[in-house]
């Protein structure tokens, strides 16, 4: 008997992150697929919808495999600072297919030839707590935005979510539980859409099988092709090798949360592969760029935060999570429910982005050099207002002369 308790008390743990994954990710590639919608001009019936199944089924079972057979591997996730940048790479002459494709070839050489694994040796203390506080900032500031946009006039219940949202998860901090938060957002947002008389569901013309033949997505659904020439290909390329460099300030603020919160003693077995686990998001961008995907991948930081955050080990969780993402991705039907923008964005904000800032915050109070601590406060207002690239490379220069490298 006392088994099966522990059983489904560990059973009701791993499910937490997992259900933080599978919304996160409808999130992201909801936004994803509408903004190259928008931009792309698409009008395709259920671009959005189809999208999101293409890319959780795809994502679901390439992190069941990983779970089941490549240890200390984390799942592929969606790459959430590139959303901004698609208008550009729209507007610049981008095509999504060559995109993906590239992507995935320059992670694989860079992989093989230990050129990522330099990049990531020469971040330090300043640079992973500076960028982690700009994912952080930058994502708070994207989610008020998005909220207030979809309030619109209706104060009352946008700050009535935030406020009560932003009270239980201070209370959660005291209590060590902010792992809950993720469940608790997305019930409480649905709610407070049943109480506001809020459209919770969104619609869409029809439910079709889904479908997995790059020439119906790229030719029928996206109307654009293949992309198969000179220039389209040339000017697809730097936004290629920008995306690499994006995956190293996405993994320095994957670590600052990793380092921050697992014990001394969990370190050894849950140490995360990183050449491992970008060899699988270099291959799953090739994959889902050839079935018509709309995001671009990177580690799932939706289920990491909270599944280090709660010190789970991840393979049980993982498995969890690529059942649960495969049986969405069929069904389809609760995408409408996960799709609610109040519920999308207070799960980014209290779920990803505030954890962000506070472990930046932790790092900064470790810190006894106040210069040190003036350097990080203009980085990321830097990396916040233009770009984190800059903040990036702007720390690895000062800890280069200063030789004021710490270990996390």
């Amino acid at each position: 008997m006392k088994k099966i308790i522990n059983f489904i008390k560990n059973f009701l743990l791993d499910l937490i992150p997992a259900l933080g994954g599978l919304i996160g990710k409808v999130a992201l590639v909801s936004s994803f697929a509408l903004v190259w919608a928008k931009e792309l001009g698409i009008s395709t019936p259920n671009f959005v919808f189809d999208n999101v199944r293409l890319e959780l089924i795809i994502g679901s079972l390439i992190t069941l495999i990983i779970a089941i057979f490549i240890p200390n591997t984390a799942p592929v996730g969606t790459l959430a600072p590139l959303i901004v940048l698609i208008p550009t790479m729209a507007g610049f002459g981008v095509h999504p297919f060559i995109l993906s494709i590239f992507i995935g070839m320059i992670g694989i050489i860079s992989i093989k030839t230990n050129v990522f694994k330099k990049l990531l040796s020469l971040s330090g203390y300043i640079c992973k707590t500076s960028v982690t506080l700009i994912f952080g900032i930058s994502g708070v500031l994207l989610c008020v935005q998005r909220l207030c946009l979809f309030f619109g006039n209706r104060l009352v219940p946008l700050l009535l979510l935030i406020i009560s949202l932003g009270m239980i998860y201070i209370f959660l901090l005291i209590f060590k539980k902010a792992w809950l938060i993720i469940p608790i957002a997305a019930c409480i947002s649905l709610l407070y859409g049943w109480i506001f008389g809020i459209e919770t569901t969104s619609s869409f013309s029809s439910f079709n099988s889904i479908q997995f033949n790059p020439i119906y997505w790229w030719e029928d659904i996206w109307g654009i092709g293949f992309g198969f020439n000179l220039k389209t290909i040339l000017k697809t390329f730097p936004f290629a090798l920008f995306v690499v460099f994006l995956w190293t300030i996405d993994t320095l603020s994957i670590q600052a949360i990793i380092n921050s919160d697992l014990k001394k003693k969990d370190k050894k077995e849950e140490d995360l592969n990183v050449n491992r686990s970008f060899t699988a998001v270099s291959i799953r961008n090739i994959i889902g760029g050839l079935f018509g995907g709309a995001q671009t991948g990177s580690l799932w930081r939706s289920f990491l935060i909270p599944l280090y955050m709660m010190k789970r080990p991840m393979r049980c969780s993982a498995i969890i999570l690529g059942i649960m993402g495969t049986i969405v991705g069929i069904t389809a039907i609760p995408i409408k429910y996960l799709s609610f923008p109040p519920l999308v964005w207070t799960v980014l904000l209290f779920g990803i982005f505030i954890p962000f800032i506070n472990t930046g915050i932790k790092n900064i109070i470790l810190i006894e050099n106040i210069k040190s601590r003036i350097i990080i406060i203009l980085l990321t207002a830097l990396g916040v207002i233009f770009n984190p690239i800059l903040s990036w490379f702007g720390a690895i220069i000062y800890e280069k002369i200063n030789k004021d490298k710490r270990s996390i």
